[in-house]
């Protein structure tokens, strides 16, 4: 019985493992950025909105309120941005990791080139 019991423990423990690793990151909230390109900087603030795997939201920049369009998967994160500039839609695709209260990678600007990113958590 003890063996049966034992087995039993294991498996709900392995289970829970299971599911919490295939759990995206949570990452609701606002966020402290900084963006690095060629030829510019910057540091926006974005906000994510969070359901489940699906993320939409507010970049707010250099050229004010843009909204934001993704995933979170786990810790690998994808989203576009869409800015107007000038009346033009131009779109960044950012893609990169969570750590906690971290995040950061790659970003590919239309038209703009590409650079990196980071975001820390707003306390």
């Amino acid at each position: 019985m003890l063996t049966v019991t034992r087995l039993a423990t294991l498996l709900i423990v392995a289970t829970t493992l299971v599911v919490s690793a295939r759990e995206p990151a949570k990452v609701a909230g606002k966020w402290n950025g900084a963006l690095q390109l060629e030829a510019i900087s910057s540091r926006p603030t974005l906000t994510f909105v969070q359901d489940g795997e699906k993320l939409t939201g507010t970049y707010q920049g250099y050229y004010g309120a843009s909204p934001i369009e993704g995933t979170v998967k786990e810790k690998e994160i994808n989203f576009t941005v869409t800015y107007t500039i000038e009346g033009s839609k131009i779109q960044a695709v950012f893609t990169g990791t969570v750590d906690g209260d971290s995040m950061g990678g790659r970003v590919e600007f239309e038209g703009a080139g590409s650079g990196t990113w980071s975001a820390t958590r707003a306390k």
